[in-house]
């Protein structure tokens, strides 16, 4: 068996009797390699340190789904379905004021941002000694651990709310910084979440969508984004084709043999 890190992520050769008893689930392939994800590899501290180093870079915990990192994607969506299950979780207990006795408030930012604490284990044990059944112990400890995380979370101003979409005068707002700092208007489609957005603008417009050119166009007009120069401006792919030679040749280059056969 072979192994190995990558990303802390164990590497193992692939593994038929693995596979056989679900043990083998295939993540991601490298080369002839499966990359299987463990439960303990995805350390909270660990993607919590990736997190803030997009943070740093983009100013926003909404990981783009462009982005290459894909396990801080899939890890910052599951922590917004964990945040769900952990208020409803709290509410069926009786509460914040019952669970948390003595606590502030989940959402205050009593952590700091340069210096996050360290999770003391000696104070959760005092907090669910009082417990009757291991379940409700183990139970409450997973709360407390869960509050910790969403509170170190807080520090970045994670959006958990993943339905919450900008609004069209948010994303012109951010498309004007971007025309003052690059000097045009045609979003790439890899830069953050605003070149998917312009992307689909550009669609919108290409398939003449009502909505968008009734009341969404007019006003990037206003501000100078012509989209036939955006649409024109894409690069065009050329389909290679191969003669009988070997000698590859694009279509552009088949055209001007064609017009001079037929002459």
């Amino acid at each position: 068996e072979f192994a190995a890190s990558i990303d802390g992520a164990d590497v193992v050769e692939n593994d038929a009797n693995n596979n056989k008893r679900g043990k083998g689930k295939i993540k991601r392939k490298v080369a002839s390699r499966e990359v299987v994800f463990p439960a303990r590899s995805l350390d909270f501290n660990v993607m919590f340190e990736r997190l803030r180093v997009y943070h740093r870079l983009h100013g926003t915990c909404n990981v783009s789904l462009n982005y290459g990192d894909k396990q801080l994607r899939v890890w910052s969506y599951q922590w917004r379905n964990k945040r769900r299950k952990f208020d409803k979780m709290v509410q069926s207990d009786g509460g914040p004021s019952f669970v948390f006795p003595g606590l502030d408030d989940i959402d205050a930012k009593t952590y700091s941002k340069d210096e996050i604490p360290q999770y003391n284990y000696e104070w959760e044990d005092e907090r669910v000694q009082h417990l009757e059944t291991k379940e409700s112990r183990h139970r409450r400890r997973y709360l407390l651990r869960t509050r910790h995380h969403i509170k170190c979370l807080n520090t970045l101003d994670f959006n958990w709310n993943i339905t919450e979409i900008p609004s069209f005068e948010d994303r012109l707002k951010q498309l004007q910084k971007f025309i003052e700092e690059y000097g045009h208007y045609n979003v790439p489609r890899s830069y953050s979440d605003l070149g998917n957005w312009f992307h689909k603008m550009k669609g919108n417009f290409v398939f003449g969508k009502k909505h968008f050119m009734e009341n969404q166009y007019p006003k990037l007009l206003e501000m100078g984004v012509d989209m036939n120069v955006a649409v024109q401006g894409r690069k065009r792919r050329r389909r290679k084709r191969r003669n009988n030679d070997g000698d590859v040749k694009d279509d552009d280059q088949t055209a001007q043999e064609g017009l001079g056969n037929d002459s």
